[in-house]
């Protein structure tokens, strides 16, 4: 199927919102190669990824992957030829009205059966600092259907417009897991069908809630600058 282009409601509508959801975007078959590799890194979890939510006082041996983050474009830089990485860098282009490139991708993937943890409030921003004051756009792609039960996406309606807020560690884990208080009466929820993304800006806030179903939740964000 051919990837959509940005049309002018699409761009004022990111422009506007600070997000966007683009239903239809992916082929599914496009993620073939993805999936596999993604998987192999849920097999190898404990020499292949992180667990961003590792709790303080926890040996390494003994995480439980509450958030697992990892690469797949670190092991397998083939995937940079994939169609939907072309695709997501054009289409955030356009929407950011900015000539940017990929710059890294991350495999994230909450566990099934109540061991996962919400992904806090945040802004990609809070993390990347001021060098990419407002040029950060993230697409963030899932390999399923994902809705509030395992960890759709969330946003802040406007938030890119409310300059980058304090951030601090979250108290109970050490990796670098942030945090923030953006106003949550702004709140929206994202569901997506597969084959649907989101992008959203670097100042947008936005989070993900804890996965309560019995299947892992997948999902690839692509960063661009």
């Amino acid at each position: 199927m051919p990837y959509p282009t940005a049309t002018a409601d699409d761009i004022a509508f990111f422009q506007e919102h600070g997000w966007i959801a683009v239903p239809d975007a992916i082929d599914p078959a496009d993620l073939a190669t993805l999936e596999e590799r993604c998987q192999r890194i849920l097999d190898k979890k404990e020499s292949m990824a992180f667990d961003w939510a590792w709790e303080k006082g926890q040996d390494k041996d003994e995480r439980q992957f509450k958030i697992l983050q990892s690469s797949p474009t670190m092991f397998w830089p083939e995937i940079n030829d994939e169609p939907f990485r072309a695709w997501a860098v054009q289409f955030g282009t356009a929407l950011m009205g900015l000539e940017l490139e990929f710059w890294y991708d991350q495999f994230l993937a909450k566990p099934p059966g109540g061991v996962s943890v919400p992904t806090r409030w945040h802004q990609d921003e809070g993390y990347w600092g001021r060098l990419l004051d407002d040029r950060g756009i993230t697409c963030w792609m899932p390999f399923h259907d994902v809705d509030e039960s395992n960890g759709c996406m969330h946003f802040i309606d406007g938030g890119h417009r409310d300059g980058v807020l304090a951030h601090e560690n979250v108290a109970e884990v050490q990796s670098d897991l942030l945090e923030c208080a953006p106003d949550e009466s702004r709140a929206v929820a994202c569901p997506l069908a597969l084959g649907g993304v989101t992008f959203h800006h670097s100042k947008t806030p936005h989070m993900t809630p804890a996965n309560t179903t019995d299947s892992w939740r997948r999902i690839l964000t692509q960063h661009l600058k």
